[in-house]
């Protein structure tokens, strides 16, 4: 575990989205789902997830709207949400420790496993079988 500090304000949310995406642009299992999409939207991207995650992790209602839809027909499997949360939870351990943080890494857990769920179900319903 780090000796850091927790996740208090906005600026924090900033590093940390700024940290994990840096990582998973470079990431040969889930880079290319982001890099392929975003070529050239990485700042509003960005933008996005600050809001979404400030909302989430400081409960400040900063971000509205539904993430999921966004995620449909991407060919996304469980190993890949797997690992999205392991370079989650081991970004956030990196750089920030307390109660913000634990939350930090159970909402991630939680929200994998609700966008996998979400996406497999829409991807079942959409083949036709």
């Amino acid at each position: 575990m780090c000796m850091a500090q927790d996740i208090t304000t906005l600026k924090d949310v900033h590093r940390l989205v700024d940290a994990f995406y840096a990582k998973v642009r470079e990431d040969g299992k889930i880079g290319h789902f982001f890099n392929d999409r975003l070529e050239g939207k990485w700042d509003a991207h960005h933008k996005k997830l600050y809001r979404f995650w400030h909302t989430v992790l400081l409960r400040r209602p900063d971000y509205f709207g539904n993430p999921v839809p966004l995620h449909f027909n991407m060919q996304i499997k469980k190993e890949h949400f797997d690992h999205w949360l392991e370079v989650w939870c081991t970004t956030v351990d990196e750089l920030f420790e307390g109660m913000v943080a634990d939350r930090a890494k159970f909402r991630g857990k939680t929200m994998a496993k609700a966008f996998y769920s979400k996406i497999n179900k829409a991807d079942g319903e959409g083949s036709g079988t």
